[in-house]
């Protein structure tokens, strides 16, 4: 059965949309702070062509959805969605009138570069663009700690001594932040990163925290900005190993995600598996 994934970012919208073997994906062009109705016009004017209507759909949006999973609550990157029933946010722009299937893109990502590229024991997939999220899969299966995630990596704390105020990961590596720091070329600016950069650097403390915590066998980068970060392996996987907890697997990697549509193309797969992403008409319980 066909699915469709929409992954709602806080400057676009990405789309993935599943028929048998065949995956295609598009993207919207780029909003800002868009409101409920730029929002459905922007998923709408990027579906793939004939995926109207799918059966099946799986929605990642950005911020902290309320008890029922029914709307976002509170979302610091993108708050036009905020309060917006998304239900009605899926029917509006896909004509599909189905219960979306609700995920965390960094759940959607993860499942995503762990299906294409089956790596072995444990998986941390550390997703990074607007904002910064991760997740735990332990050959394909998620690790939950609170609710249904391994925590909010983004909050983590990773102040520099000097620094006026406490500093979040995503505070140095989230994509408005580096943008702020390095202009538009960031993109250029951060796989070019030495071992002095303060980004990289909150990077790799932010990973070797992940190390004692988690102790993953790969540390996959996720997101346009965390594959960004490959231009800059060599000095990354330096500054990650220095002063790393003896605790870390021995043989750990770090990899990359190898396409930008990793969460839409995960929300589209999980859907695909789910009995809750289903016809409102249907009986069926879920």
């Amino acid at each position: 059965m066909a699915s469709l994934g929409v992954d709602i970012g806080g400057t676009s919208v990405k789309v993935a949309f599943l028929d048998g073997d065949r995956i295609s994906t598009a993207r919207s062009a780029e909003y800002s702070r868009p409101g409920a109705d730029e929002l459905c016009d922007a998923i709408a004017l990027a579906l793939p062509p004939g995926s109207r209507g799918a059966a099946k759909i799986g929605l990642c949006v950005p911020g902290r959805l309320d008890p029922s999973r029914s709307c976002v609550v509170q979302s610091i990157n993108l708050p036009g969605i905020e309060n917006l029933p998304l239900s009605d946010l899926v029917t509006r722009s896909t004509g599909g009138v189905v219960t979306p299937l609700i995920v965390s893109d960094a759940y959607a990502a993860a499942h995503d570069y762990w299906s294409s590229q089956k790596p072995l024991g444990r998986l941390l997939a550390i997703s990074i663009g607007t904002g910064v999220g991760a997740s735990v899969l332990d050959d394909g299966r998620p690790l939950l700690v609170s609710g249904e995630t391994p925590g909010h990596f983004g909050q983590i704390d990773v102040t520099f001594e000097g620094s006026s105020a406490p500093r979040t990961l995503e505070s140095y590596v989230g994509a408005n932040a580096i943008r702020a720091e390095y202009g538009d070329g960031f993109a250029d600016a951060v796989g070019k990163f030495d071992k002095k950069a303060r980004p990289l650097l909150a990077l790799a403390r932010g990973i070797r925290i992940a190390h004692a915590i988690y102790r993953p066998d790969t540390v996959a980068l996720l997101g346009y900005v965390g594959m960004l970060f490959q231009g800059c392996r060599e000095e990354l996987e330096s500054a990650i190993r220095s002063g790393l907890t003896s605790v870390a697997k021995a043989d750990w990697k770090l990899s990359f995600g190898t396409s930008p549509f990793h969460a839409a193309i995960g929300a589209a797969r999980l859907a695909s598996l789910s009995q809750a992403a289903r016809g409102v008409g249907d009986s069926s319980s879920g």
